[in-house]
Order: structure tokens, then sequence, then C-alpha cells
């Protein structure tokens, strides 16, 4: 048992930490539009393309 904690406890403590943080962010972002975050995020892209000028500037390419 110890050699494999040994040999795979990094990879272990990893891959729980990854875990964690998905789940985090899942949480406090959310999975659909009605979380805080989300909700946001939502309105500040909205808000960007409903300014004057937006949708113009988007057509042309970045040179």
């Amino acid at each position: 048992m110890q050699e494999i904690i040994r040999e795979y406890g990094p990879a272990i403590i990893s891959l729980v930490a990854i875990g964690a943080m998905i789940g985090l962010v899942t949480l406090l972002i959310g999975k659909d539009s009605g979380s805080v975050v989300g909700q946001a995020f939502s309105n500040l892209l909205n808000q960007f393309f409903n300014l004057p000028g937006a949708k113009g500037a988007m057509l042309w390419p970045m040179i």
C-alpha cells in the first residue's frame, strides 16, 4: 500500500485538486443562466452587443 501511495500519491492529489476546482467553479458559475455569476456574464454580453456601433464594429476584420 505504501508503494502505491508513494508512486501514485502526487497524481491522486492532483486529480482530487482538479476535481475540487471544477466543482467550485460549477458551484459559483452554475450550469445555467440562473446563477448570479452566469446572469451577470449574460447581461454583460447583452449590453456589449447592444451598444451603438458594436454590431458594425464586429463586421470589420481586425487589421
